[in-house]
């Protein structure tokens, strides 16, 4: 079992400040089902409103998006959690400057890989992966990715390796090149880097997406054979009355197309924004359609596209479906909000913390949470600090340990991913 914890400096809200109902991600944990049919969580990542923050999609490169501003990874020793790795990131005013992960060896940090990015005319030109040389005390690069752009949207993208043989040189890798209609991607090659007859790129897979009244109405897949470009798959996308997205159909190229392969289902319950369920179909014995998968989803309201919940789901083969081990899990996404003093007054019914003052532990009853719902709780200092925090399933009582938790006042956040609760408590040692 692995445990990433992300240390926050302001658990992305600010304790006090004047703002209202601003949501913003606060943690994401992942739950898998174990062999008994139970499940556990196996890991969470907790976020802050650093730099990143501030920034989401600010363009559109995945080694940008993927840094995260601090993360702390624990795995599983015997029960009890170890610590195991630390990613901390650094920024030249609002952009990435590098992001670096830190092993934890008896007792110490070690450097293990670092990532960084070189900009130009103010966007990611090149970003460059190194490792850590333990023999030579060093940072050795292993990889690059090179850019270019038109405007805000990306023309290729070059990935290229490192070799130290023969004094050093780089080496061709991938090529991923596009082009666009305004913003909307409408064409996207992946080329694989050949060194028979002296090098020379080889086209591997396109991509071709077509738009109707600026929705995606098709996309076609190609394999390259012999040289040219074969038909693979396409995806007729469909939109109900309200314009969302109500069916994927997956056309598949023999020698014909063979419509109707197979297909992804989104029901919407009333006038929500964003599907509540999906259901995968497909035909694994042809003719006939065969259940493959179903996945439920809940939002923190109707319109937001703030998921609070994904749960999967495998058919039976026969007429159920059910929660396989190893296969289907739970991923939950808890929101918080800007709170103040008047915040945590209004908590007084729904959630109380006793003893007050407390040293050892304290009792947390709830009166606003459902018994069984998935709950994030988290204990701040009152300058914004997180000093502990932690999720599991909501009962009428929950006790845990502040042993380690120094004299002061503190607010407790209790977030089911629908509502947040607050409480002023004391500790007393």
């Amino acid at each position: 079992m692995k445990y990433k914890i992300t240390l926050s400096m302001l658990l992305c809200f600010a304790l006090f400040a004047n703002v209202a109902n601003a949501q913003k991600l606060i943690a994401k944990a992942h739950i898998a089902y174990n062999s008994n049919g139970n499940v556990i969580q196996d890991s969470i990542v907790y976020y802050h409103s650093g730099t990143k923050g501030n920034n989401p999609g600010k363009y559109k490169i995945p080694e940008f998006e993927l840094m995260e501003d601090s993360s702390y990874l624990y795995e599983d020793n015997g029960g009890t959690p170890a610590l195991k790795s630390k990613t901390l990131s650094y920024y030249t005013g609002t952009d990435f400057d590098s992001s670096v992960t830190y092993e934890y060896n008896n007792g110490q940090w070690e450097n293990d890989s670092k990532v960084w990015i070189k900009y130009k005319s103010n966007k990611p030109d090149t970003v460059f992966y190194q490792s850590w040389s333990s023999q030579w005390k060093t940072w050795r690069t292993t990889s690059r990715i090179i850019y270019t752009w038109a405007g805000n949207n990306i023309l290729t993208r070059l990935r290229q390796t490192y070799s130290f043989q023969g004094g050093g040189q780089w080496r061709n890798n991938r090529m991923h090149t596009y082009t666009w209609s305004g913003s909307n991607e409408t064409s996207f090659i992946d080329q694989k880097w050949s060194t028979s007859g002296g090098g020379q790129w080889v086209d591997s897979i396109k991509r071709e997406t077509t738009y109707s009244a600026g929705k995606i109405s098709q996309v076609n897949i190609f394999s390259s054979s012999g040289g040219n470009w074969v038909n693979k798959d396409r995806y007729l996308h469909y939109y109900d009355g309200q314009g969302r997205r109500n069916l994927i159909q997956q056309d598949i190229y023999t020698s014909t197309w063979e419509n109707d392969n197979g297909r992804d289902s989104f029901i919407y319950n009333g006038t929500g924004t964003y599907p509540d369920t999906m259901i995968r179909i497909g035909k694994i014995f042809p003719p006939n359609f065969t259940n493959i998968g179903k996945w439920g989803y809940k939002y923190l309201t109707a319109t937001s596209g703030k998921m609070t919940e994904e749960t999967s789901f495998s058919w039976d083969g026969t007429s159920s479906w059910r929660q396989a081990n190893n296969q289907d899990t739970i991923n939950h996404w808890y929101w918080g909000w800007n709170v103040n003093v008047e915040d945590v007054d209004k908590a007084k019914d729904m959630v109380n913390v006793y003893p007050s003052p407390a040293s050892d532990v304290i009792n947390i009853s709830l009166d606003g949470i459902k018994e069984g719902v998935r709950t994030h709780f988290a204990i701040v200092s009152m300058d914004g600090r997180l000093i502990k925090n932690w999720a599991e399933n909501a009962k009428a009582t929950t006790q845990m340990s502040i042993n380690e938790v120094p004299a002061g006042t503190y607010i407790l956040e209790v977030n089911d991913g629908k509502q947040k609760l607050v409480r002023q408590f004391v500790v007393s040692k």
